[in-house]
């Protein structure tokens, strides 16, 4: 696992010499579920489950994202265009992550850690000794993610329309879904379909960010425990699909 590696690498640069010393001293013996996912796919709700299932605590790295946008004085907005170009901004906040999955900061049974890395910031915390993690992936098809933004941003009805009218299959790209949208009879269609655009390339630059920063794909499949399906399932039958994934792994909370 060369990315492990390239983490440590960017800690040392960007936080200091010591910061991986400090991350051991940190570790302490509280069971983690880190939960990632592309948009859309339920990730966010379930992690919330999650924590509250067990009596746990749920930490997101989209709110140390926001935050260092607050600490800086600057939009959220403003500071994605930093990231294009500032690699610092990106390993600060992977850093504050394993700080989370350390458990350090965790008084509860376990803590729940959601976002795009932390799975993979969470083979690195493996790395340095710590135990009893699970990292799961959520997952659902393009159609159903432009589908939930659908009901997102324009409503339920919008959703029903959406998924009685565009056809069942696999779509190979955005350009093919957005013809089919705009074929729905719905309002501000063509605004809601570029800002589904919008939010799937901001995936892809991330990713890409990553993959260049620490040499992973946080949506390669092969660094994680557990794979969820979410297409066509209500977020309740999702849950109970992820307990039993859970309890199947071996998961135990302490």
């Amino acid at each position: 696992m060369n990315y492990i590696s390239g983490i440590e690498s960017a800690f040392r640069t960007y936080i200091g010499d010591e910061s991986i010393n400090l991350l051991k001293k940190s570790i302490i013996d509280k069971p983690m579920i880190l939960i990632a996912g592309a948009q859309l796919t339920g990730k966010s709700t379930q992690a919330k489950n999650l924590a509250e299932y067990f009596d746990g605590e749920f930490y997101s790295v989209g709110s140390l994202f926001r935050q260092a946008a607050k600490e800086r004085g600057i939009t959220v907005a403003e500071q994605a265009r930093l990231l294009l170009v500032e690699r610092g901004i990106d390993v600060e906040i992977d850093y504050k992550t394993c700080q989370m999955i350390s458990g350090s900061s965790t008084n509860s049974s376990l803590g729940v850690v959601e976002g795009r890395q932390p799975a993979y910031m969470g083979s690195f915390m493996a790395s340095l000794g710590k135990k009893n993690i699970v990292r799961l992936y959520f997952q659902c098809s393009i159609l159903e993610q432009a589908l939930r933004f659908l009901r997102r941003e324009i409503g339920e009805e919008f959703y029903q329309i959406g998924r009685k009218s565009i056809p069942k299959k696999e779509y190979k790209n955005l350009e093919s879904l957005r013809n089919e949208i705009q074929n729905l009879d719905i309002k501000d269609k063509h605004n809601t379909i570029d800002k589904f655009i919008e939010n799937q390339n901001r995936d892809k630059d991330d990713r890409h960010r990553y993959s260049e920063l620490y040499g992973f794909d946080y949506g390669n499949l092969d660094g994680y425990d557990i794979i969820i399906d979410t297409n066509d399932k209500e977020p309740d039958v999702v849950f109970d699909i992820v307990i039993k994934e859970l309890k199947d792994f071996g998961f135990r909370t302490n």
